[in-house]
């Protein structure tokens, strides 16, 4: 704080404008997260993630430099439902930042009011793979979705900067808008293709699925976070051809190789896509996200 009191003090000696400071510092534990928290601060807002988009933000390794990197943080964002679970229980409390901590006004779960799919019944078992037990975590790849985050996230950051409260609720309306519109235009062009199903490679896409009316035949992987043998890989790929099933899914931080063999012994095609902000380079912000996903899907099913 004195370093930044005294550089503001020679640049005003010297005439020149101090540089324009944040009023909240964000971090987020996911691309999208900080897209929608940058969109909803503008201004008074600097997001950054710890996870990138190209990887899977189920395994990011809990390094001092992450730590490093919030412990001057004023808020924190986690995506909730476990997703961040492995590794985010090591990362906030090495940070030493109390501002940030679980429990504290600066740390946001950020599915607190999203409504959430596939929660398990009975007894959750890790026989069945990487089972999420509070539900999938995923509800960031439903644009809709996004919009409850902003509102969200606009309440928070105007309890802990009042002063610009007006702002952040008027830049969460504005961010509901655009999203609004732009979900009608997704859904004109995945019309034509409703009831269409895919193969995904992790159970990651019902949200889309479900807002978009597409079907998910199938997984790459046998269970969440197992890996396919060959002879999961054959029978998957008949019974796709039995179906007709054409398109495949997988994300950058996936094994391309399973996902591409399987799509060819069922003469279809694999397509890469991003299911976070930065997992492709056309997915700069959770709007180019969804028209990159959308724009795949259509020519996916125009070309099988």
């Amino acid at each position: 704080m004195k370093k930044i009191i005294r550089l503001i003090a020679v640049s005003l000696s010297l005439g020149i404008a101090p540089p324009a400071l944040a009023d909240l510092k964000v971090a987020t534990a996911l691309e999208d997260l900080a897209s929608v928290a940058q969109f909803v601060g503008g201004k008074h807002v600097t997001a950054t993630s710890l996870c990138k988009g190209y990887q899977d933000p189920h395994f990011v390794p809990a390094k001092p430099s992450l730590m490093k990197a919030i412990q001057n943080a004023d808020v924190f964002i986690s995506v909730g439902l476990e997703l961040d679970g492995g590794w985010l229980p090591l990362v906030i409390p090495g940070s030493r930042n109390p501002k940030i901590q679980p429990g504290a006004k600066g740390f946001i779960d950020a599915s607190e009011e999203v409504n959430v799919l596939e929660k398990p019944t009975g007894t959750v078992s890790r026989a069945e793979g990487d089972i999420h037990p509070l539900g999938n975590p995923h509800y960031y790849v439903d644009p809709a979705n996004l919009e409850v985050v902003a509102d969200h996230l606009a309440r928070i950051f105007s309890e802990l900067d009042s002063d610009n409260a007006d702002e952040y609720k008027t830049n969460a309306k504005a961010f509901d808008e655009k999203m609004e519109e732009s979900i009608k235009g997704w859904e004109a062009q995945l019309k034509p293709f409703a009831g269409t199903p895919i193969v995904v490679f992790h159970e990651n896409f019902i949200y889309f699925t479900t807002r978009f009316g597409l079907k998910i035949f199938g997984t790459v992987e046998p269970k969440p976070g197992i890996p396919p043998s060959p002879r999961y890989l054959t029978d998957t790929a008949q019974a796709m051809k039995t179906a007709g099933v054409k398109v495949v899914l997988y994300q950058p931080y996936y094994d391309a190789d399973a996902a591409q063999q399987l799509a060819k012994k069922a003469d279809g095609t694999a397509f890469e896509i991003p299911t976070e902000v930065g997992g492709v380079p056309q997915a700069k912000d959770v709007f180019s996200k969804f028209d990159f996903i959308v724009s795949t899907l259509v020519k996916s099913f125009s070309t099988k």
